[in-house]
């Protein structure tokens, strides 16, 4: 949490002269530029996808010798997340977490702890947890525990470790279902993933993949508040393949949600049996927005260790070394190859620019954020910088466009003013709009 306090941003963007030990950004003076107005963005405590996007950027800008941050996980800056000794090493290294873990020491003052592993991007944190709690006082639980229970009592340093297959339930902050701290407590929706069945009553929204939620009854369905589905392939709206490898038809599902539910599908490249070309149209359909079902984001595909897949494959054992290993290399027929998953994501993801990963639930249950053509971005910001110059600043596209000193003041306007720039002569504000538009600051209507 302290990597995205706006007061830690300016001063890593900024340091004062007294204060050289302060760490700049990763991202050099670049990431100082956008530092600065992902500060700003969060200091609106508005919670919507801006916010998600300056969260994202300060993580990205949070130098660590041992691991790099991004919006929705981890990397480990040397060495293979599926393996033990380099995960121990990350946990020992990593200085990011660290007044996390003295503050989980305080609290747990010598007592029993119970620590939620849901993700293997959560293992260095976990670890780091266990060395300082001791790992008799140490019970790990969560999906991922549930799942790798086996290999993680494996792990030497981990002797002593209780490991229990239960997860708590997981409720979305009040906050992102009203949208600021103002709005009031608002419902209390709860969260589904996995294999997790939804609530036998009350509102909650998901993150599942397409067979299993074209499985839950109509009623349940009536309860939801967002639903993002995952897919590798769709061919038309109700027909879609889920994360097995089987088509089902979601008719019945779009038509059992409640009107005005934001519906969303990601799409996972690279499965099996699924050709550069049919991935592409699945990706020009879900661009177009059918039906209002929109893309959530898009990822590589990784075979699961004990993933079930419909069509033909071949699966290869785990690399030595790898003995927390939780996803396998694979080869089938008419499958894309690495390179060419990259690349489409790559094309995709500047056509498509800032798509927020399909898993975070406070993107679930937000309404479209899509922005009109020539409109000003609410993930843009216009930020000033001693000595170099003023840009405005879009955390949607990651671009930033440099301003003349003379539309500083009518472009800082524009947010709040749609005519901030009606005084400009004709050839002049359209030149800006164009270049304003061009970095990401206005909408293009998408």
């Amino acid at each position: 949490r302290a990597a995205a306090e706006p007061a830690r941003l300016r001063a890593a963007a900024e340091p004062p002269a007294d204060a050289a030990r302060l760490e700049r950004p990763a991202g050099g003076d670049l990431g100082g530029l956008f530092g600065r107005a992902a500060a700003a963005v969060l200091e609106r405590k508005a919670f919507d996808d801006a916010h998600l996007r300056a969260v994202g950027t300060a993580l990205r800008l949070a130098g660590d010798p041992a691991v790099r941050l991004g919006v929705d996980g981890l990397e480990l800056a040397g060495g293979s997340p599926q393996s033990s000794s380099d995960v121990l090493d990350a946990a020992r290294r990593c200085e990011l977490f660290r007044p996390e873990i003295e503050l989980a020491r305080e609290v747990a003052g010598g007592r029993q702890a119970h620590v939620v592993v849901d993700a293997g991007s959560q293992l260095p944190a976990a670890f780091a947890l266990v060395d300082a709690l001791g790992a008799e006082r140490v019970t790990l639980c969560g999906r991922f525990v549930a799942e790798h229970d086996a290999a993680l009592r494996r792990v030497p340093e981990l002797a002593g470790v209780r490991c229990l297959a239960w997860s708590p339930d997981q409720e979305i902050r009040p906050l992102w279902c009203t949208g600021s701290e103002s709005g009031g407590p608002g419902p209390l929706v709860l969260w589904v993933t996995g294999t997790r069945p939804p609530p036998e009553r009350g509102p909650w929204a998901g993150w599942l993949d397409a067979a299993r939620a074209a499985a839950f009854p109509d009623e349940a369905l009536g309860r939801c508040q967002g639903l993002t589905i995952k897919v590798t392939r769709i061919d038309f709206l109700a027909a879609v393949t889920g994360m097995n490898g089987m088509t089902v038809n979601l008719r019945r599902l779009l038509a059992a949600l409640p009107s005005g539910v934001p519906v969303r599908c990601e799409l996972v490249v690279g499965a099996p049996g699924m050709p550069a070309d049919v991935v592409g149209e699945s990706l020009e359909l879900l661009a177009d927005g059918p039906g209002g079902v929109r893309v959530a984001g898009l990822r590589a595909y990784r075979m699961g260790i004990r993933a079930e897949w419909a069509g033909q494959s071949v699966r290869f054992p785990p690399a030595a070394g790898h003995d927390l290993a939780r996803w396998l290399e694979f080869d089938a027929p008419d499958t894309m190859r690495p390179y060419e998953v990259t690349a489409m994501i790559s094309r995709w993801l500047d056509r498509l620019p800032g798509l927020l990963p399909g898993r975070f639930a406070a993107c679930s249950v937000a309404g479209d954020t899509a922005v009109d053509a020539d409109a000003w971005d609410p993930c843009a910001e216009v930020v000033s910088v001693a000595g170099t110059g003023t840009f405005a600043v879009s955390l949607r596209s990651g671009r930033s466009y440099r301003l003349d000193q003379g539309l500083v003041e009518p472009v800082t306007r524009l947010a709040a003013d749609p005519r901030a720039l009606d005084d400009l002569a004709e050839s002049a504000r359209r030149r800006l709009t164009e270049e304003l538009a061009r970095a990401g600051v206005l909408g293009s209507g998408g």
